[in-house]
């Protein structure tokens, strides 16, 4: 299995969740509405993406696939096949709960924690290219994932505890690398809350690229 599946499942999977958040309890005008709806391709393409190293994530593509071609956007709420919305979350949360089984105690926790972590950046990210009005969202989902990481470190830290002395001298490298990249992603997502400035889409998609270097370095200790 491709460990970097590991943190792409559940992001899309916290993605997939706020966005249906969004979509279906959201005050937000139409035009914001179909703004959001624009964005789940996105979550689609990722979905392929996972499809190619696991077949069974089909399914949740299909379903998304079809909601999303279905509806008519600005009209998730009142008239989109809701009931197919919410199968593609059971069908992604039944592709990520497969995960776990193949996967070490640590490593397991930190898949959960990448829900919140990644899927709220990823979240972040789409909202702030829709222009969504939601500004609660901006707030909420840096502080999830400063929440998560700090789980995350956690777990990263019990996963050195189980390498042998000669295993964690090769990867204290990528172990401090890993935990000074996460702390350098989570500054520039709430570079807005420290600044007091309007969030910037591409200050998240920054900080998305530092986040995926600390998971890509975390991988190693997998």
């Amino acid at each position: 299995m491709n460990a970097a599946l590991i943190f792409l499942i559940p992001a899309l999977l916290g993605a997939q969740l706020i966005l249906t958040l969004v979509l279906t309890k959201g005050e937000i005008c139409p035009g914001q509405r179909g703004r959001v709806h624009k964005t789940l391709p996105a979550i689609l393409l990722g979905w392929l993406v996972v499809a190619l190293a696991q077949p069974y994530a089909f399914l949740p593509l299909v379903a998304l696939g079809y909601f999303t071609l279905k509806v008519k956007t600005g009209k998730t709420r009142d008239a989109g096949p809701l009931n197919v919305f919410y199968a593609a979350n059971v069908l992604a949360f039944l592709v990520w709960f497969s995960l776990l089984p193949t996967l070490t105690l640590p490593v397991a926790v930190l898949s959960t924690v990448s829900i919140a972590l990644f899927g709220s950046l990823a979240a972040h990210i789409l909202l702030t290219q829709a222009r969504t009005r939601l500004q609660a969202f901006h707030r909420l989902l840096p502080f999830a994932g400063f929440i998560s990481a700090m789980v995350s470190v956690l777990c990263l830290l019990w996963l050195s505890s189980l390498l042998d002395e000669s295993q964690l001298a090769s990867l204290t490298t990528n172990v401090v690398a890993s935990l000074v990249l996460l702390v350098a992603g989570l500054l520039v997502w709430s570079m807005h809350l420290l600044t007091g400035k309007t969030v910037n889409r591409w200050q998240l998609v920054v900080a998305a690229g530092i986040l995926v270097l600390s998971a890509n370095m975390q991988v190693a200790l997998i």
